[in-house]
């Protein structure tokens, strides 16, 4: 993984079919960090008392803690069914990481099913209009078979999701 975003950052904010999203200020290559996702560490409890754009677009961080990247860059990384990037996590971080080279002023996407454990309930309905649109986004395990197959061999989900019962 080589880091991309030092000094200045390589993405913006702009508008994008689903609102806002994240686009890319340069080139990059496969396996680039676009950037750490950073906020706060919440549980995503049915008693928290958390507002729905929070709950919403919180990220499994682990078994039992979701982090909110409210305010932050990564509350801006939308969904697509057929996503540039992955969620990776080391040294007990989250990274956004480039899946193959992108082209300055495309959107960063991943796909949200890649950080559903089987414990998660949460759904949407999907916009993203690919080729491949799966028209509600689940958990990981509502996958068909060689999407799933695919995702773990190329590395696009957490261990953490998949060792989650």
């Amino acid at each position: 993984m080589t880091l991309v975003n030092k000094g200045n950052r390589i993405f913006s904010i702009k508008k994008s079919k689903n609102g806002l999203g994240l686009f890319l200020n340069k080139n990059i290559k496969l396996n680039q960090i676009i950037v750490e996702l950073k906020g706060k560490l919440i549980t995503c409890d049915v008693g928290d008392d958390l507002d729905e754009e929070t709950r919403s677009n919180a990220i499994r961080f682990n078994n039992n803690m979701f982090l909110s990247p409210k305010g932050e860059a990564g509350n801006f990384i939308n969904h697509s069914c057929s996503p540039n990037s992955k969620i990776v996590k080391k040294d007990n971080k989250l990274f956004i990481l480039s899946t193959q080279s992108i082209l300055k002023d495309t959107e960063i996407t991943f796909d949200y099913s890649t950080i559903l454990a089987r414990d998660d309930i949460w759904q949407m309905k999907c916009n993203c209009k690919s080729l491949n649109c799966r028209k509600i986004i689940k958990k990981f395990d509502s996958l068909p078979k060689k999407i799933k197959e695919s995702y773990v061999a190329n590395g696009y989900v957490p261990k953490y999701i998949l060792n989650i019962k």
